[in-house]
């Protein structure tokens, strides 16, 4: 991957998220199938992404509102200093379920849901001191909080028609790449041994028998039209299957001053997990005899029907941060909160997985699977969050609460990549600056109590935008633009024991994509490109929260 530094800098000036290709020659290469043989700029951005994340249920039904409110476990996510304005022990346990949707441009095919059992929050809040002095007490707490979901399936198929160039296969894209980064096959064929995971896809083709190697004057180039006809249209199926959370594992510690001051700090340990298996597949459809270009037949039996491709790929690893808040009440009604989250310094291994059947493949149909599994570790960090927030309460009878949040994406840094990937941390770091800016979220929840044992809430949040250009330059990849969030619960109390139940709903936003592309790198131009797609997803999450003061 010598090249694909080169290339990648030209990318960055057309603020086109990253993709990688070879520099000396006039194409770039991208889309949802391509670029899967290391971390790009988007992938993480998305594990970044927070702005809704899991907690108790009655923070949850308020929108996650808390940065000034406290007395609740979810304090130490969002601002630990809430976490001193406990004056007991209390213990509790957030189950959840969550229910996920897609909605696809094109016609849906397969599994467009998923639904999972998940532990939303869980932890334990120790009276450490109680004083009579300006200290009046000191809590700690020990606990978890689910961060984000990456539970989510969505599939779809089109049609591209001939006469739709560039629409064509994804066998065009890898001729393009091959031939741009000189992989060549020898005496003996084109070795899966070849280091390189970005080649792997246009190796798999030709191992499938799509694709082949002609020579003219100038020397051997790749070529896909012996096997796919010029009067073929091309019928794409794609489906996406993701596994996956970040989960949270906190320790907190805050301390109450004078019932006015509270002050509060978290020590929080990430562990991320997250798999996503990628299907695609083409089939060619003619209505006539298969011809060349130039209307001549194809052999019998050497048109292509149909091709598999499935890539798996899997995150793992641990993140950590720091947060510290503070929260002021210049008189007993308001209340106001700030707290600021460090970047999390993630260290996340990959692997990666890869293989291809087609009609033509002597042994079975499917090319031995391929599989990058050595040293594969990424160290990168997210961005810095700030926290405000207000609320007032009625007596004892209702509160309001308002949050504002800023995180800025383009602060985002890569520390260490594994060995032989040729994209550099200041690379990373330039791509980051180009196409990712501060992004503001609100989050406004309240809660009326018409008696005192039962609440009743409600809440909505609304993240905006991360991504500094237009977002039709975002073809790369699906990324949320705007997230909108839509809660709603009770709670009950009844002596030491309550029982909060919430409801949430997520709106997630995403750009329009390619599934693949090979791109003039002067001109812009598309010489084969998939159809522009666009999912938009949304989430149903319930959550019971049972507590127990002691």
């Amino acid at each position: 991957m010598n090249n694909i530094a080169k290339t990648f800098k030209a990318v960055c000036l057309t603020a086109l998220l990253m993709v990688a290709g070879s520099a000396s020659a006039q194409y770039r290469y991208g889309g949802l199938l391509m670029d899967r043989d290391g971390m790009m700029s988007n992938d993480m951005f998305t594990l970044s992404q927070t702005s809704f994340g899991f907690g108790t249920a009655r923070s949850m039904s308020m929108a996650g509102a808390f940065t000034s409110l406290g007395g609740d476990l979810s304090s130490m996510g969002i601002n630990p200093a809430g976490l001193a304005m406990y004056r007991s022990n209390e213990f509790s346990i957030s189950p959840m379920m969550g229910f996920q949707s897609a909605k696809n441009s094109a016609e849906s095919y397969g599994e467009n849901s998923r639904s999972r059992f998940a532990m939303s929050n869980f932890g334990v809040a120790f009276n450490l001191y109680e004083g009579s002095g300006s200290v009046v007490n000191v809590q700690m707490a020990l606990g978890y909080n689910r961060v984000a979901d990456f539970n989510y399936s969505y599939g779809y198929t089109s049609v591209s028609g001939p006469s739709s160039m560039p629409y064509r296969s994804i066998n065009d894209a890898f001729v393009r790449q091959l031939g741009q980064g000189g992989v060549f096959p020898d005496a003996n064929g084109l070795n899966y041994a070849y280091g390189d995971a970005y080649y792997w896809g246009g190796m798999l083709a030709y191992n499938s028998y799509l694709l082949d190697v002609e020579t003219d004057e100038l020397g051997d180039y790749w070529t896909s039209a012996s096997r796919l006809g010029a009067n073929a249209s091309v019928g794409h199926t794609v489906g996406e299957e993701s596994r996956g959370s970040i989960g949270e594992y906190d320790v907190a510690l805050a301390f109450n001053v004078a019932n006015k001051l509270y002050v509060g700090a978290t020590l929080g340990l990430q562990v991320v997990n997250w798999d996503r298996q990628i299907y695609y597949s083409e089939d060619y459809l003619y209505n006539s005899t298969p011809v060349y270009s130039d209307g001549t037949p194809l052999p019998e039996g050497m048109a292509a029907q149909w091709m598999d491709y499935n890539q798996a790929v899997e995150l793992e690893g641990t993140g950590v941060n720091f947060k510290l808040g503070v929260v002021y009440r210049p008189f007993a009604s308001l209340r106001l909160g700030a707290a600021i989250h460090t970047p999390t310094y993630y260290d996340l291994n990959r692997t990666y997985q890869a293989y291809m059947s087609s009609d033509f493949h002597p042994s079975g149909d499917t090319t031995p699977a391929l599989d990058d599994v050595g040293e594969n570790s990424w160290v990168f960090t997210s961005p810095t969050r700030l926290m405000l927030g207000a609320s007032y309460s009625f007596g004892r009878f209702a509160v309001v609460s308002v949050d504002y949040e800023r995180a800025w994406y383009n602060g985002m840094r890569v520390k260490e990549i594994p060995n032989g990937f040729d994209i550099y941390p200041n690379e990373y770091r330039q791509e980051f600056k180009d196409n990712f800016k501060g992004s503001s979220t609100l989050r406004v929840g309240a809660e009326i109590k018409p008696l005192p044992s039962l609440a009743v809430r409600a809440g909505y949040g609304v993240s905006g935008s991360a991504l500094r250009n237009d977002q039709a330059l975002y073809y790369n990849r699906p990324l949320n633009y705007r997230v909108a969030c839509y809660s709603a619960g009770v709670g009950y109390a009844f002596g030491r024991t309550t029982l909060d139940l919430a409801y949430q709903h997520l709106v997630q936003d995403q750009t329009s994509y390619m599934l693949y592309y090979a791109q003039d790198a002067a001109t812009g131009a598309f010489d084969t490109a998939s159809p522009l797609y666009s999912t938009s997803h949304k989430r149903n999450n319930v959550i019971l929260t049972l507590g127990y003061r002691f």
